[in-house]
C-alpha cells in the first residue's frame, strides 16, 4: 500500500455551518480526500466560536449620576450585580459594555473602506433563578456601534438592553440571573454574536428608598420638599438609592418607612 495516494471517497452531500445557519453543499461531482474533508468540516464548525471571540461582553457599566450616561471605556466603573426595587419600578435596563476584537482593515492609501466595525442590532436574554429555573426568554431590539480593535486593544461600544421587562414570575426578595448575549453585523456583512454574560440582579421592595430623620414629619411620613432640594436618580428603582422626599409625591413606597 506504500505506493497508493490519499484515500478518496465521493461525498454526495455535506453540510457546512456558517453564521449559525446550516447549509447543504452539493459535492456529487468532486471526489474529496478524507483529510481535506475533515479540515473543511472543522473550519466550518468553528465559525460561531470565532464570532464569539470577535464580539464580547465585558460587563454592565455603572450609570453616572452627573449626566446619566454610560461611557464605552473598560476603565469605567462596572456593576458586580444590579438591584431592582419593585416599590419603584418593574423593569431593569442595563448599559452593556461590548468589545470588538476584529482588526481594522481600512486603508486610505489603498482606498479600502473599513469593514470591521460592528453595527449592533439586538440581544437575546434568558432569565433564570439562582437554581437555574428558567423564568423567561426574550429578544431585545436596539442599536449600537463598536469600532474595530486598535492593535491588541479591542474597540468598545455601549448597548442598552432591558434585562427584566416585567416582574412576571418574580417574587421579591430574590435574585435572578440575566443571561444575555448581543448580536450584530460588520460593515463587511458578516454576522457576529457575543458569548453569554450572566448578570445577577437582586430584586427587593423599598430597599433603595432612604428615609432621613429630617425628612419625616410628626406622623412619621416623608414630607414633600418645598423646592427641588432632592434629585431623582437616573433610573428610578434600580441600583441607586433615592431620598424619600424625591418620590413621596409619586410613589407610595416613599411615603412612610
Amino acid at each position: 500500500m506504500g505506493g497508493r495516494g490519499p484515500i478518496e471517497f465521493v461525498v454526495s452531500r455535506a453540510w457546512s455551518l456558517w453564521g449559525g445557519v446550516l447549509h447543504e453543499v452539493n459535492m456529487r461531482s468532486s471526489p474529496l480526500s478524507l483529510t481535506a474533508f475533515a479540515a473543511a468540516l472543522a473550519l466550518s464548525t468553528t465559525a460561531c466560536v470565532e464570532n464569539e471571540s470577535s464580539l464580547f461582553l465585558r460587563g454592565v457599566v455603572a450609570i453616572t449620576s452627573e449626566d446619566c450616561s454610560a461611557t464605552a471605556d473598560p476603565a469605567s466603573a462596572m456593576l458586580a450585580n444590579g438591584v431592582l426595587d419593585t416599590g419603584l419600578t418593574s423593569t431593569y435596563t442595563a448599559a452593556l459594555l461590548v468589545g470588538n476584537q476584529l482588526v481594522a482593515r481600512g486603508s486610505a492609501d489603498q482606498l479600502r473602506t473599513e469593514t470591521a466595525r460592528i453595527a449592533l442590532r439586538g440581544a437575546e436574554v434568558r432569565l433564570e433563578t439562582t437554581t437555574q429555573q428558567r423564568l423567561r426568554e426574550f429578544s431585545v431590539d436596539g442599536t449600537g456601534f463598536v469600532d474595530p480593535a486598535n492593535g491588541t486593544s479591542p474597540g468598545y461600544g455601549i448597548f442598552w438592553a432591558t434585562l427584566v421587562p416585567s416582574l412576571t414570575g418574580v417574587r421579591p426578595p430574590t435574585t435572578v440571573l440575566a443571561n444575555v448575549r448581543v448580536y450584530g453585523r460588520t460593515l463587511g456583512g458578516r454576522e457576529v454574536e457575543s458569548g453569554e454574560l450572566a448578570f445577577p440582579i437582586v430584586v427587593c421592595t423599598r430597599c433603595l428608598v432612604s428615609f432621613p430623620p429630617e425628612a419625616l414629619d410628626g406622623d412619621g411620613e416623608c414630607t414633600v420638599p418645598s423646592s427641588d432640594e432632592t434629585e431623582l436618580p437616573c433610573l428610578l428603582g434600580q441600583d441607586q438609592a433615592v431620598d424619600c422626599r424625591a418620590c413621596t409625591a409619586t410613589h407610595t413606597a416613599c411615603r412612610r418607612p
